[in-house]
């Protein structure tokens, strides 16, 4: 199979699904495993069986990734509102067990019926399937968490003085459609679901800079509220308080498109506290060198060869000795707290 594009993203179903909206949400954790989370919004008539299947195409996909079905967290009336940004007014469950899904009821928006979803990663791509509710007000939606076992969801670009975090985001894009999703479309009789509505929003640590976003759909960036999202993804470790900006970006088909792009690009500076102490540790080193080279042929063998060194010298070796320590203080003193 041939690989799916690195920013190409496919949603696929045997019926023919249209997504009223699409949630994409990627958190950013520069040192650590990264996030993205999906959620889709549909007619409850999508149902023509007991259940339906999605197929999720997406670069980073590998077989036996983690993903998370979001339903428990959503079915909370102060997380309901913080995603679906409305007052949840009211919350009753599908069925017997509020496992089976809940309704929330919105004051300005109505009902959507959250619903859990099983999630198999395959190769490329994930198969969600959605199972029909016995119970049902407005929309059918369901939502997943993906675990990113790498240091960044974006395409980085390295430079000497910083780092550029490239998110560029391709939904349904038919004209680079690889190889590899044209034969599962075929081979599967899958259609490629139509987007009503595509909100995107990027999580990043606040070092960031946005060096380029899309003004037509941009809708605003804000500071993160950490506790709040903390409790709504408690499976996040790295939520910190006032660490992280978010950005909103939106756009729909009122225009008859039938493909997304969302481009936006944030720079974070290599050059710090860190690279500074380093680059003076470097000169001290070299003039240490060039120092000690004259001592040795100067050296008087009466005197001990440590006594005949200056104490500038040694001041110089203590700087540089705490210069070297410094990079790594972080890392001591996570060893220290565990």
């Amino acid at each position: 199979m041939g690989k799916v594009m690195e920013n190409s993203y496919y949603i696929l179903t045997k019926e023919k699904v249209i997504i009223e909206r699409l949630h994409i949400c990627t958190w950013e954790f520069p040192r650590a495993s990264s996030y993205i989370e999906f959620g889709l919004e549909f007619p409850y008539d999508s149902f023509t069986d007991d259940y339906i299947e999605f197929y999720l195409a997406a670069p980073f996909i590998k077989k036996g990734d983690f993903f998370k079905c979001l339903q428990e967290n959503l079915s909370n009336r102060e997380n309901g509102r913080f995603i679906f940004n409305d007052v949840v007014r009211g919350i009753e469950n599908v069925g017997d067990d509020p496992r089976d899904g809940s309704i929330l009821n919105f004051e300005t928006r109505g009902n959507i019926t959250v619903l859990p979803c099983e999630a198999k990663a395959y190769k490329e791509y994930v198969l969600l399937k959605i199972k029909k509710p016995s119970k049902y007000k407005g929309s059918a939606y369901f939502r997943v968490l993906v675990k990113i076992e790498k240091n960044s969801i974006a395409i980085n670009k390295k430079g000497i003085a910083k780092t550029t975090y490239i998110y560029d985001f391709k939904i349904n894009e038919t004209r680079n459609l690889p190889q590899s999703i044209y034969d599962l479309k075929k081979d599967k009789v899958l259609n490629i679901c139509e987007v009503k509505n595509f909100f995107c929003l990027h999580i990043v640590p606040d070092s960031f800079m946005f060096s380029f976003i899309d003004s037509s759909k941009l809708k605003n960036i804000r500071k993160l509220e950490s506790w709040s999202f903390q409790k709504y993804l408690p499976d996040i470790k790295d939520i910190n308080r006032d660490c992280y900006n978010i950005i909103f970006l939106k756009d729909n088909n009122n225009s008859g498109k039938r493909s997304y792009s969302m481009f936006t690009m944030c720079t974070e500076e290599i050059i710090g506290f860190k690279q500074i102490a380093l680059a003076i540790g470097a000169n001290i080193l070299c003039n240490l060198l060039f120092a000690f080279s004259s001592l040795r042929f100067a050296k008087d063998p009466q005197i001990e060869w440590y006594r005949q060194i200056p104490w500038e010298y040694w001041a110089a070796l203590a700087i540089l000795l705490i210069l070297c320590i410094y990079p790594f203080i972080p890392l001591i003193k996570k060893m220290f707290q565990k």
